[in-house]
């Protein structure tokens, strides 16, 4: 029991630290979490193709930017930095609903 409520503990501290690495890093060149997810995967794929048009020209822009900033060897303005949102995500709600869709699909085609 104490263990459990140990390695619980040990666990929500690291994944905070993680999170605060992750937004860090993605704040350096202005992105959020969701434009760095892999676009191969059928799922986000699917989800970034019901995104409405004025999200993805600014997931276009926020990804341009970064490759600028990258391609400087910069990081982003401080007080741009501050006005970073990372880890509000836009696309994950689609996302997992394609996951749904998908494998509520296989189900369905398992047993024809």
């Amino acid at each position: 029991m104490a263990l459990s409520r140990l390695g619980g503990g040990l666990f929500k501290s690291i994944s905070k630290h993680y999170r605060a690495n992750v937004a860090a890093s993605l704040n350096e060149f202005g992105l959020k979490y969701d434009d760095v997810k892999i676009e191969h995967d059928e799922d986000v794929t699917k989800a970034l193709g019901r995104l409405p048009q004025d999200e993805l020209r600014n997931r276009a822009r926020r990804m341009k930017r970064a490759f600028d900033v990258s391609f400087k060897r910069k990081s982003l303005p401080p007080h741009l930095q501050a006005l970073q949102k990372p880890l509000e995500g836009y696309a994950t709600p689609l996302i997992e609903e394609a996951k749904e869709r998908r494998v509520e699909r296989e189900l369905l085609n398992t047993y024809n």
